[in-house]
């Protein structure tokens, strides 16, 4: 696993399983999630302009019409990507944190 790691929060309803490098990834509602940066980018187009590949990816571009019997554009397919949410990870040694944590916060 690489050192640049993502927490990766799903603010969906549902639970989101991915896959990267031979690793499963579970993605339960409203839970923190760490996973290596590139598997973000991979699974969920973290820090990506273009999510079109993720979209199509992940099968959330498009969606079947059976008025037109056409497949149309998914609008909600965007919206759920866009419901992960990410907080880059950084490693902070524990007597750095403790003392982080003794210093009084300002008003």
């Amino acid at each position: 696993m690489g050192m640049d790691q993502v927490f990766v929060t799903n603010t969906n309803e549902d639970v989101h399983e991915d896959g990267y490098n031979g690793e499963a990834f579970v993605f339960p509602p409203g839970e923190r999630v760490l996973v290596p940066v590139e598997a973000a980018i991979h699974m969920l187009g973290f820090n990506l302009v273009d999510k079109t590949d993720t979209l199509v990816r992940l099968g959330w571009a498009t969606i079947y019409d059976p008025k037109t019997k056409n497949w149309a554009e998914n609008p909600q397919g965007a919206q759920r990507l866009g419901r992960f949410v990410f907080d880059k990870a950084v490693m902070v040694s524990e007597s750095s944190l403790a003392r982080a944590l003794e210093k009084p916060v300002a008003a």
